[in-house]
């Protein structure tokens, strides 16, 4: 049985990032009659109302990725679309929205990154090695 055959709406995909290492990119499933649609924020796409989050097929989502693990939430295919909606004018940004703030605002109800937290982390280590060097 083929991955996309498992997904049902709510499950968060992580992937590899397309031409980033040390990186992952997140996206949400949600299930449409027989169609299956990847929701994401994406740095690479700009929505009809000049957002970044965005709607795909999985094979259009998954070019150029790999999958590193999916988890099931019980985020509702009406909890995608409400946050959708309302993030949709919003650009992606590294600092303030990115894939994973956009993920965790609709199956958390607020925005937060683990993976902006360690490379902020990274970076004050490297500065405070060169300070104390």
């Amino acid at each position: 049985m083929k991955l996309l055959d498992r997904l049902t709406t709510g499950d968060v995909i992580y992937t590899s990032c397309v031409g980033l290492p040390f990186c992952y990119h997140l996206g949400i499933v949600v299930e449409t009659g027989n169609t299956k649609r990847i929701f994401h924020n994406s740095p690479y796409i700009k929505n009809k109302y000049g957002g970044s989050v965005c709607a795909q097929d999985y094979d259009a989502f998954m070019k150029e990725r790999n999958v590193v693990k999916v988890y099931r939430t019980n985020a509702t295919k009406e909890r995608v679309l409400q946050v959708s909606n309302k993030c949709r004018k919003e650009v992606w940004d590294t600092f303030f929205f990115n894939c994973e703030d956009y993920i965790l605002q609709i199956v958390e109800g607020h925005r937060r990154s683990d993976l902006r937290d360690a490379w902020k982390i990274g970076i004050l280590a490297i500065i405070g090695y060169y300070l104390l060097e």
